[in-house]
């Protein structure tokens, strides 16, 4: 979505294991996010991208699709000089991360309860790295999508939509890069020594304590009565807030 000034900021949303660049739609509603440039897509395997049968499904090549999209967005958009901002949920936030190396254009990064530590990994994630490809594929992808079609949130029921669209394949090798990259320490090791603004934004229904003392170089947002798929949830106090990280300074 572009704006009226072509040479508009532009904010890259990128969505979490197993979903779609759909999970961002109330962006694109949000008055306060009319200045930017605002760009979502899905990840290969994803929604409606392809799963090219020789492509490895890993958090480094998610990455590096996301630095040539950013490229090419700056370039259409004719900013080359100009500055861009990273938003990702779940697993797309540690893909944002990755992707910041040699971003020389990176303004902000923020994370919507993205994977940092290996305590982020729940019971999703790992749960599906644990399975064999043959078993998570033969069952293992349909069994977990049978519990979010049946769950009584409406944010799961969400997911299962996206869920559903997504090749099997590449959800567990995503997830098996998820869990190695958590489990690495390195993410966090990477947020730190990013030299832009950085910001943290979490559901109040999210247990952080393992996470919070660890982030006093960020902006770190908790918003009430939400969980994980907070911009789902709670779309319109998930944008206003986000409309007020991306303008807030970055802690001294």
């Amino acid at each position: 979505q572009w704006p009226g000034k072509h040479d508009a900021t532009p904010l890259v949303f990128l969505h979490g294991l197993g979903c779609a660049k759909e999970s961002f739609s109330g962006a694109f509603e949000s008055p306060g996010l009319r200045r930017f440039s605002l760009c979502a897509f899905d990840f290969p395997g994803h929604g409606r991208s392809e799963s090219p049968r020789d492509l490895q499904h890993t958090l480094d090549v998610y990455a590096a699709i996301t630095q040539l999209l950013v490229r090419r967005v700056r370039r259409e958009l004719g900013i080359d000089d100009g500055k861009v901002l990273l938003v990702g949920h779940s697993m797309g936030g540690s893909v944002g991360l990755l992707a910041t190396h040699d971003m020389d254009s990176l303004s902000h990064y923020i994370s919507v309860d993205g994977n940092l530590v290996a305590d982020d990994c729940g019971l999703v994630s790992r749960r599906t790295a644990d399975q064999s490809t043959a078993d998570f594929i033969g069952f293992g992808h349909r069994s977990f999508l049978d519990e979010l079609e049946n769950s009584a949130g409406d944010d799961m029921r969400a997911w299962a939509t996206w869920y559903g669209s997504a090749d099997p394949a590449a959800v567990h090798q995503s997830a098996r890069s998820l869990v190695e990259w958590s489990d690495s320490g390195k993410l966090l090791d990477i947020l730190h020594g990013l030299p832009t603004a950085k910001t943290y934004i979490y559901g109040a229904r999210e247990n952080k304590d393992h996470l919070l003392p660890r982030l006093a170089d960020c902006n770190v947002h908790r918003l009430p009565e939400a969980g994980h798929f907070l911009m789902v949830e709670k779309s319109e106090e998930f944008y206003d807030l986000l409309t007020a990280a991306v303008n807030a300074p970055a802690p001294a």
